[in-house]
């Protein structure tokens, strides 16, 4: 995966993040718009960034990214079943906070 491809997953995620937002209330609701907002300048940076992507830690961070686009795609269709997906919604984002942070340690 190159810095572009890497930028991809990024902004898909961020881009999840963002239905999360306005599929939720409260503190969630904040805490998936300020994912969105630090996914996407982490997109942005990723682009402009000359990357190892033979390190461990960037094949982490694409790993991380992946598992938590999944967790939010599961969440999305959970919400849309049922009111009763805490549990999902919770899991997406504590998937998509870790893939951040670690996206940020990338990038420093």
């Amino acid at each position: 995966m190159d810095n572009h491809a890497l930028a991809e997953q990024l902004t898909g995620l961020a881009s999840r993040m963002n239905d999360l937002m306005v599929a939720t209330t409260g503190d969630e609701s904040r805490s998936f718009s300020d994912l969105q907002n630090a996914l996407s300048g982490q997109a942005m940076a990723a682009i402009a960034r000359s990357l190892d992507q033979t390190t461990s830690q960037y094949a982490d961070v694409v790993a991380t990214l992946q598992a938590a686009c999944s967790a939010a795609d599961d969440a999305e269709r959970q919400l849309a079943k049922t009111a009763n997906s805490i549990e999902f919604v919770a899991k997406a984002l504590k998937l998509a906070t870790q893939a951040s942070g670690q996206a940020a340690a990338l990038l420093a």
